[in-house]
């Protein structure tokens, strides 16, 4: 009792002398009577008695140790390290430490027993793991209860160490799930600033995997009470700054495969709550769909503020500076990652589209999105790659279509980047029939890279050529093939032959293609331009085939084109249902893309193909005037091409082709026609080499002699042709009429051949185009001794004895007095018996006619005739 070293030391000596068992008897008796002291521990501890009796001893000791605990606990830690998984604790001791630890946790002044405590309960521990959980849980609940709430720096130490010493063991245990839970109960208690580094070195010493765990808890939370989500989200963010890629990847991954394995509902009632058991194991609980979803949304949410974040980004970026073994690591979770979000997007964008789950795919989306864009373009590639590989047709939709999108954002190729993009071609191939988007991220890989890798494309041409040859190829397909060819050209020479019986077996469809094709290749296409253009021809109503039309007219050497159109118009002529609208097309934009002396080597071939065409009538059992139209179109745009000296040769050809019979007169007159209303006094110059062809073939076209008692019935029965061919006769003549501005043309000699013939036209029942030509007759001559004969002739025709014909006389008549104007005053005295004759006629029309003529006479004359009449 008075502490002399020298009394301590003998007293020592004398106990080791009685032996074990005496020494062991007496010190308990002082123990229990006395308190420990610091001395009887020492000669305990060197009396070397059984440890297990020494450790029972203690342990029974520690409840009524008050003053020398940490003594007592520093010799107890000894006794147990020696002893190990020996050591005599039971349920009853583990329950007088946790008390003890409990006090002292409170107490700033027994820092140092606190200390001793823990190292002792973290000792057993490690020997009796499943006995001290049981225990350990009570000490963290109450330390939730009150150190957790304490703001200040030893409270957040005492904290500190208890995690540092318990939770390895319970760790080892793998039995982490009950303490996450009490510190995640615990959070909102826990001020702000103190939570990151409490819950950072809670899952630093039990390791990263649980960082999965706190975010299920804590979102759990937030679907029962929505107060805690802008709280609990931020401080989720702000943990996951502590960790690295692998662990936030590992993190993000969990957290994907319970979200897809969640069912649509919470499931069964129950007691007040609907049970949940999660992929992990987990078990949780929700009130109502409502807060279910919000679970849902909330996992979805925070794994996009994830992938969004600069650190996660960061970190991505970083990575294709790593080791070979760790990226290709990475690249699995990171595809695994993509993969598991195109799933669950996939499925809920299968359910019906309401608010959630459109809230759900668009961070579903934006996951996607986030992480694609961040990754290093050879990374992104190889996780594409791995997403491409799998067995489920809609993933690898979205994986082409995440492809697609990357490859028109990057614009910078770097050698690796072409490399590896080049390498995902025999797996886009692989995939292509079953998926039309592949096509169109081969076109841009083949816009991007096609230059540098024409191997590897030719693959796909040849690819592509055998699908468009199956029954309903898609526009992706054709839209690729058409880059392809566009970018390699030449080197399709090869596959040439099999893509150009694909392309014909539906030249609607491939129109498109076709254009390319010409364009590319058109030094290679010569042997395949006749059955073009009749493929062409029997599909022309579609309107997708004129640019065909235009490329072939256009991109084909006229030398080429020529032989082609003359071939395939014989053929053409021969079908009834093929349109001779797509050669003439063809042929007018050739001769419009080509200059007047190209043209000019090519005057006798393109002769030769303008008889053929302009055979159509003659030929066709089904005529069609706008077939006719446009090949006289065509015609005309030839004729602007050419000199005066080039033209003339080639209308008398065409001249004499009229002559060989059928209905080509009725054609070649309509080209007259045609051409004199557009070269207009230009056509004057070839005027006299087809007029007395005109007057001849007007001269058949005059009608039988009106006497003739069947001349009514023979009238009628007007063939369509001639009809066709006295229109184009006096449409021809009218122009060169009208247009002789001069009047060097309509010389005397010609109004003596023509007058005769056009006065026999008048008895014609339709006079529609006989009174334009005849009534500018003397206009033309442009002379008064002409118009006097004129003005009898037509005027003696007024006494026929048919109403019809005498109605023709008067509305020339009226044409004529208006073209004349007041040159017609000195006709009017050789006019006025006539006129007083037809305004009495039997005929009440002829009657009326007449008053109209007098009434025109006096508009041109300024005089009224009434006194004359």
């Amino acid at each position: 009792e008075g502490g002399d070293e020298h009394v301590t030391l003998s007293i020592r000596q004398r106990l080791v002398d009685l032996g074990a068992d005496i020494t062991m008897s007496i010190l308990q008796g002082v123990l229990k009577d006395e308190g420990l002291n610091q001395h009887a521990l020492h000669i305990l501890h060197m009396q070397g008695a059984s440890s297990v009796d020494l450790a029972t001893l203690l342990f029974e000791l520690l409840p009524s140790c008050a003053g020398s605990e940490e003594d007592l606990l520093s010799l107890l830690t000894s006794v147990c390290t020696k002893l190990g998984p020996n050591t005599p604790v039971t349920p009853t001791n583990l329950k007088s430490l946790v008390q003890l630890l409990r006090e002292t946790g409170t107490q700033t002044n027994r820092h140092n027993l606190h200390h001793a405590c823990l190292g002792l309960l973290g000792r057993l521990a490690s020997h009796f793991p499943a006995l001290v959980l049981d225990h350990v849980l009570s000490l963290f609940t109450f330390m939730g209860d009150s150190t957790m709430r304490r703001d200040d720096n030893y409270s957040i130490q005492v904290l500190s160490d208890s995690i540092t010493s318990i939770v390895p063991v319970i760790r080892q245990k793998r039995d982490m799930v009950s303490i996450l839970r009490v510190f995640c109960d615990t959070l909102s208690h826990i001020p702000s600033h103190r939570a990151d580094p409490v819950f950072s070195l809670l899952l630093k010493t039990a390791g990263s995997q649980y960082l999965y765990h706190v975010f299920i808890f804590l979102l759990e939370l937030c679907s029962r009470d929505r107060e805690y989500a802008a709280q609990f989200s931020h401080f989720l963010q702000t943990l996951a700054l502590h960790f690295n890629l692998p662990d936030l990847l590992t993190t993000v991954v969990s957290l994907l495969n319970s979200l897809a394995a969640l069912p649509d509902t919470p499931g069964n009632l129950v007691g007040k709550s609907h049970k949940v058991r999660l992929d992990s194991g987990l078990e949780l609980s929700f009130k109502d769909q409502k807060h279910f979803n919000y679970f849902k949304l909330g996992v979805a949410t925070q794994i996009f503020l994830l992938a969004t974040s600069k650190h996660f980004t960061g970190l991505l970026f970083e990575l294709d500076s790593s080791d070979e073994k760790e990226r290709e690591n990475q690249e699995r979770k990171l595809a695994e990652l993509i993969e598991l979000t195109l799933s669950i997007m996939i499925h809920y964008q299968m359910k019906d589209n309401d608010k959630f789950t459109e809230m759900l795919s668009k961070r579903l989306t934006g996951v996607v999105t986030s992480v694609t864009a961040g990754l290093p373009s050879t990374l992104f590639i190889s996780v594409v790659k791995a997403l491409l590989n799998t067995n489920t047709t809609l993933l690898h939709e979205k994986s082409m279509t995440i492809l697609l999108n990357k490859i028109k954002s990057d614009r910078t190729w770097t050698p690796e980047l072409e490399e590896s993009t080049i390498s995902l071609i025999d797996t886009l191939l692989k995939l292509a029939p079953t998926q039309p988007l592949t096509w169109t991220v081969l076109q841009l890989l083949s816009k991007k890279t096609g230059e540098k890798h024409h191997e590897e494309f030719l693959k796909v041409v040849r690819c592509a050529v055998n699908e468009l040859d199956s029954s309903s190829p898609c526009p992706e397909l054709r839209s690729c093939l058409s880059a392809c060819v566009e970018i390699l050209g030449v080197r399709c020479v090869s596959v040439l032959q099999d893509l150009m019986n694909a392309i014909l077996k539906d030249i609607v469809g491939n129109a498109g293609l076709l254009c390319v094709l010409l364009a590319t290749l058109p030094q290679f296409t010569s042997s395949y331009l006749t059955s073009i253009l009749t493929s062409l021809a029997n599909n022309y109503s579609d309107t997708k085939t004129h640019d065909v039309a235009e490329v072939l007219g256009t991109k084909i050497k006229m030398r080429i084109l020529l032989p082609a159109i003359a071939t395939s118009t014989e053929q053409i002529l021969s079908s009834t249902k093929a349109s001779l609208t797509a050669v003439t097309d063809t042929l007018s934009h050739c001769i419009q893309s080509n200059s007047s002396h190209d043209i000019k080597k090519h005057v006798a071939g393109l002769s030769d193909v303008f008889t053929k065409l302009l055979s159509y009538r003659d030929i066709t059992s089904t005529f069609d005037s706008m077939v006719e139209d446009t090949t006289i179109g065509c015609f005309v745009s030839l004729v602007y091409k050419l000199t005066e000296k080039e033209f003339l040769p080639l209308l008398i050809d065409l001249l004499q082709w009229s002559r060989a019979g059928g209905d080509r007169a009725a054609t070649f007159y309509h080209v007259t026609s045609c051409l004199s209303e557009k070269l207009q006094a230009l056509f004057l110059l070839f005027g006299g080499s087809i007029f007395l062809d005109l007057v001849d073939q007007l001269r058949t076209c005059k009608p039988e002699d009106p006497t003739d008692a069947g001349f009514e019935s023979k009238r009628a029965k007007l063939s369509p042709s001639l009809s066709d061919l006295t229109e184009h006769c006096l449409s021809t003549l009218h122009n060169m009429l009208r247009y002789d501005t001069s009047h060097s043309f309509t010389t005397p000699d010609r109004f003596e051949v023509l007058l005769p013939v056009l006065l026999d036209l008048v008895s014609l029942s339709d006079v529609t185009h006989v009174i334009p030509a005849l009534s500018h007759l003397p206009v033309a001559a442009n002379n008064q001794r002409l118009w006097k004969q004129f003005n009898f002739q037509i005027l003696n025709l007024s006494k026929n004895h048919l109403p019809k014909v005498r109605e023709n006389v008067l509305g020339v008549y009226s044409s004529f007095v208006t073209k004349l104007g007041q040159d017609f005053a000195t006709l009017v005295p050789d006019s006025l018996p006539f006129l007083a004759e037809l305004l009495e006629d039997s005929d009440s029309r002829v009657e009326e006619l007449a008053h109209d003529v007098v009434k025109k006479i006096e508009e041109v004359t300024g005089e009224s005739m009434d006194q004359y009449l």
